[in-house]
């Protein structure tokens, strides 16, 4: 299934998304949408307070490059360009399911430095009991790479079966945490970042550090044109219209 340009202009313009301050691409693989650079450019124009987003998995460096060089220039400034690292190499490939992917996200953040130095890049690491146990290894590679690294936990679905951490991962994954936090450098980022990872704590002990958003903070929009209100809550739907 696949939201056109066309579609997504209409949910631009409704007057109850005036005031998003961020707009986020994701998938999946957003690259492979033939629309995407058009789509991108849209939500720009239409939300220009908005921070733009695009989540991508870094490995198809043909189509990377030509999204990026269809986009206006200015835009690349407020763009932040995300991906998903889930540990060192060998953990990394085992959790996106490809031989490579390590290196090819190398590569290509690389070239990105290179060839877009106004454009943000960050990496999210997606905590399972596969790679719960390596978060500090992946915090390593991704201050190597000289990009953030942010935290989430799996939302449930029929492909994380199997995967939700278990007592001895969320250990394993909390005294990570602590380890990068007493590693950390002093910089607004790593602030930030020490926030968010004293969040993602207390969320492995049971306790939460806010209210939930669904519905006030996020809207998400799938490709067969529905709005659910959080990866938590997909059976909360509502029709695009």
């Amino acid at each position: 299934e696949r939201v056109s340009a066309g579609q997504l202009r209409r949910v631009f313009s409704a007057p109850e998304f005036g005031r998003l301050r961020l707009v986020s691409f994701s998938g999946g693989e957003p690259l492979l949408h033939p629309e995407l650079a058009r789509i991108v450019t849209d939500a720009a124009a239409a939300f220009p307070r908005a921070a733009v987003v695009v989540l991508t998995g870094l490995f198809d460096t043909a189509g990377l490059k030509k999204f990026l060089k269809a986009l206006p220039r200015p835009l690349l400034g407020r763009l932040l360009l995300g991906s998903s690292l889930d540990g060192p190499a060998r953990v990394h490939d085992k959790m996106r399911g490809r031989a490579g992917a390590f290196a090819a996200l190398k590569k290509n953040h690389a070239w990105l430095k290179v060839n877009f130095p106004r454009l943000s890049t960050g990496f999210t690491f997606t905590a399972s009991s596969v790679n719960a146990a390596y978060f500090y290894e992946a915090w390593l590679s991704a201050r190597e790479l000289g990009a953030p690294l942010g935290l989430q936990f799996l939302a449930p679905n029929a492909n994380t079966a199997g995967l939700e951490l278990k007592a001895a991962d969320k250990k394993a994954l909390a005294a990570a945490i602590k380890a990068v936090l007493a590693a950390g450098a002093v910089s607004r980022t790593a602030a930030a970042q020490a926030v968010s990872l004293g969040a993602a704590l207390k969320f492995l002990t049971g306790r939460t550090s806010r209210a939930c958003g669904a519905g006030k903070t996020f809207f998400m929009l799938s490709p067969d044109g529905l709005f659910y209100l959080c990866p938590f809550h997909k059976e909360i739907i509502a029709p695009l219209a």
